[in-house]
């Protein structure tokens, strides 16, 4: 059975006093780094943390959620390998430009190559048409 623990926080003091809080769930079976580097992906693809913005220092994340700054620095080096942050030296590390369209190229090619194909696996498995399966999908949509 998985085991996750659940922790909420504020993750960034925009300039305009706005408050972003994300929802943080560990993974025993995922590096703590890799689920780091997820959130800040997914707060990137929501427009929370937007492109040219200041992430939080590695020193801030891991004192405000009690980890450890190397594994904080690990998720940031991830993404700044993938090309989602840009390093300035001297001021901090940001989102860079562009990385909002990557990322969202990115997760719709694994949406489709990865978790379509798992849902209309599971869709089979329960004895669903194509049809049930748009049908709740579309249901779900509304809600």
């Amino acid at each position: 059975m998985q085991q996750a623990l659940s922790l909420c926080y504020t993750y960034l003091e925009h300039q305009i006093n706005k408050t972003v809080h994300a929802t943080l769930t560990f993974d025993h079976r995922t590096p703590i780094y890799r689920q780091v580097a997820g959130m800040i992906r997914e707060a990137i693809l929501a427009g929370d943390l937007p492109e040219g913005e200041a992430i939080p220092s590695v020193r801030q994340i891991s004192v405000e959620q009690g980890l450890n700054p190397q594994t904080v620095l690990n998720a940031t080096r991830l993404l700044l390998d993938e090309g989602i942050l840009e390093k300035r030296r001297g001021i901090g590390v940001f989102v860079k430009q562009g990385a909002r369209a990557a990322l969202m190229i990115r997760e719709l090619e694994t949406f489709k190559g990865e978790e379509i194909p798992g849902l209309v696996s599971r869709a089979r498995l329960l004895g669903l048409s194509s049809k049930e399966t748009l049908g709740l999908i579309k249901d779900k949509f509304e809600e």
